[in-house]
């Protein structure tokens, strides 16, 4: 992570160059409605509470190859093992947040590095259902993160952990047609408009 960058987990903030600048989750807000929108709070809750989870012992997995976990998220993380034992993995980048410097945006990255001898963003899951468009849109949002930092991103994929200890991959298009359609609706919403005038 830059110096310029911070990340404040309470209320899921991120300040660059001394400014608030929203985060992928933010701008795809007009697509998780979509998806999310008539799905009970208590349930979407106790699902971001487990991934939470998840990911952090995911983290600690891949940091120390070892890890104690609770009853209830043990075969999510059976199944990232799995994962990291059938393919060729070599990460650079673990849960790390980025800006980019243009767009000003920022997000923060689950896993990239080379899969099966590719340059590849993965994005780590643990819905029962995966919401196709909504991801392939998260990860070009990532992918464009990388590109302004000049790394070639080969593949996106999204790795979905099941609690059974299987997990399913998800090869996801390079294409931030929906990311952008997004990004553009935000900047619209957000633009400050002159008095007396609707431009």
């Amino acid at each position: 992570m830059t110096q310029r960058l911070k990340f404040y987990d309470e209320g899921h903030i991120y300040e660059y160059r001394n400014q608030v600048i929203p985060s992928v989750s933010e701008i795809l807000r007009f697509m998780s409605r979509e998806v999310y929108g008539e799905i009970d709070k208590y349930i979407l809750d106790h699902a971001a509470e487990r991934g939470t989870a998840v990911h952090k012992a995911a983290v600690e997995l891949d940091l120390h190859g070892t890890v104690e976990c609770d009853e209830e998220i043990f075969g999510y993380l059976e199944a990232y093992a799995k994962f990291l034992r059938e393919h060729e993995v070599h990460w650079d980048i673990i849960e790390r947040a980025f800006a980019h410097p243009k767009l000003l945006y920022a997000g923060t990255i689950d896993r990239a590095g080379l899969v099966d001898g590719f340059y590849t963003i993965v994005d780590i899951k643990t819905n029962c259902a995966i919401k196709k468009p909504l991801v392939k849109a998260q990860l070009n949002g990532y992918r464009k993160l990388l590109q302004a930092r000049r790394k070639r991103v080969e593949r996106l994929v999204c790795l979905q952990l099941r609690p059974d200890g299987k997990y399913r991959f998800y090869p996801t298009a390079i294409d931030d047609t929906e990311f952008m359609a997004c990004y553009k609706i935000h900047a619209a919403m957000s633009k400050r408009q002159k008095r007396g005038k609707i431009e």
